[in-house]
């Protein structure tokens, strides 16, 4: 069962995670921290703790995820590692971006269930959702209600991404947007 662990994700809650040393089982498991990375400094403080590994997350920004990998390459400190999520991102703009930006850290693979909770692009004008699909044709497959990530063998296919701008040959539809009451 050892061998299937990649790492232990934040086995503590936010609350006591900094101030909790993981001792010998830091020279077992790889561990990362998530929640509670929290600024610039967290993961060096985590670091002091025994964990090993940060998240890259879209959701706390493109240059925070960026500066993490490069701290991480330039320590010389073996076993320190960088994994993805993107819990939250819906697809569309932000999973395309998000998807652009683990590419660009070379990450392989990434925690992905965001898109799952609303069916696709549910929600979305249609010819938004037309639009996306026919400038992703590689990303998209055609759902019940819509696009669809389309997962192949647990990989999903990012060749349209290399478009002018970041990730995209569509744009959503903004005029459709409704304002956040």
């Amino acid at each position: 069962m050892r061998g299937a662990i990649a790492f232990v994700e934040q086995p503590f809650s936010r609350a006591i995670t900094m101030e909790t040393p993981l001792g010998a089982l830091a020279a077992q498991l790889p561990f990362l921290i998530d929640e509670s990375d929290d600024g610039d400094e967290a993961f060096a403080r985590a670091r002091e703790l025994g964990h090993t590994g940060v998240s890259s997350k879209t959701c706390k920004g493109v240059y925070r995820s960026l500066l993490k990998a490069i701290r991480i390459r330039t320590t010389g400190v073996p076993g320190l590692f960088l994994s993805g999520e993107d819990l939250t991102c819906q697809v569309g703009l932000a999973v395309q971006q998000d998807l652009a930006l683990v590419s660009l850290l070379g990450l392989s693979h990434v925690a992905r269930n965001g898109h799952h909770y609303v069916a696709g692009m549910q929600g979305a004008p249609q010819a938004e959702m037309a639009r996306f699909a026919a400038a992703h044709p590689d990303i998209y497959e055609q759902g019940a209600e819509g696009p669809l990530l389309s997962i192949r063998d647990g990989r999903i296919s990012i060749a349209s991404l290399g478009a002018i701008g970041y990730a995209s040959s569509a744009l959503p539809d903004f005029e459709a947007m409704k304002p956040l009451s």
